[in-house]
């Protein structure tokens, strides 16, 4: 009898060793499930971090490309590329310290990307502003190239219609000398009269004219010359008697042999030389030309037999 009851109190204690062995084993293998599980949960975190942090690497690289437009944009329009230039230099050293592996606050650096798009949708904005801006100042600045190509135009024609004027007033305002008639002076001082005078007989010639009528030409000093050409055809002109040259409205220079200056007063005013020559006439046909300020007004001839 009491061997049999030890050997059930054995039964009973091998029973409850089995059962706690069983309870450790159990524990054991749920903990280590739990581990496990535990594992694989880190494991796909650090899956989905990596992932994570290269979307965030990728939105970096891609502001800087768009901010290093915009700056280039901006160098176009002339504006200042100094904030620009900051932000990118903000991107570069954000996207090498991700490359690096630097330890990263997520809620700040999705701050950071939002700062940089919204700084980005503001710059784009200015520029798309300015641009229209642009594109209106330029459309101003052709009408009003046309609007000086135009008045150049105008401009130019009334020069040109100024100038056909100007030399129509020009051409009215010559003077002219009326009535011209060469005669000579004897060493008696008598004037001659004739078709042809003997050379023995002049002492001087004498041009006499009187000054057409001109509405058109002004009441002012107005410069006579008179060139006397021998029938050689040289002028005779001497500095030592009042000759000298004077410039054709031509432009070119030519001899004179002697001047006036005389106040035109628009009254048929009488007009005349005297001229000594000092020497003996040649024979043949003297020309006398008379100039009003380098314009050639009247012209008529004398003959020596």
């Amino acid at each position: 009898m009491a061997q049999e009851e030890n050997k059930k109190g054995n039964n009973l204690i091998f029973i409850l060793i089995i059962l706690a062995l069983l309870g450790v084993i159990g524990y054991l293998l749920f903990n280590n499930n739990q581990k496990s599980t535990k594992i694989e949960q880190q494991e796909q975190s650090i899956i989905l971090k990596d992932d994570s942090l290269q979307t965030k690497l990728s939105e970096l690289e891609a502001l800087q490309v768009q901010f290093a437009s915009l700056q280039a944009q901006s160098a176009e329009l002339g504006l200042s590329n100094d904030s620009l230039a900051s932000k990118i230099a903000e991107l570069d050293k954000a996207i090498v310290g991700l490359k690096n592996g630097n330890a990263v606050n997520m809620r700040k650096l999705n701050a950071q990307i939002n700062g940089y798009k919204k700084d980005l949708a503001d710059k784009e904005a200015e520029i798309i502003k300015l641009r229209e801006e642009n594109v209106g100042l330029k459309s101003s600045i052709d009408t009003l190239n046309q609007e000086k190509v135009s008045m150049n135009d105008s401009i130019n024609s009334l020069k040109t219609v100024r100038s056909d004027l100007q030399q129509k007033y020009e051409l009215a305002s010559i003077l002219k000398a009326e009535n011209l008639k060469a005669t000579v002076i004897n060493a008696k001082g008598k004037e001659l009269m004739d078709d042809e005078y003997k050379g023995k007989n002049i002492d001087k010639i004498k041009v006499a004219f009187t000054l057409g009528e001109n509405k058109v030409a002004p009441k002012t000093k107005k410069v006579i010359y008179l060139q006397v050409i021998e029938p050689s055809g040289a002028p005779l002109f001497d500095s030592s008697l009042g000759g000298g040259f004077f410039k054709t409205s031509e432009g070119k220079e030519v001899p004179f042999t002697e001047k006036q200056n005389i106040d035109f007063s628009n009254t048929n005013q009488p007009v005349s030389f005297t001229y000594s020559k000092g020497s003996e006439y040649k024979i043949g046909t003297y020309t006398l030309k008379v100039w009003q300020d380098g314009n050639l007004i009247g012209t008529t001839t004398l003959v020596v037999k």
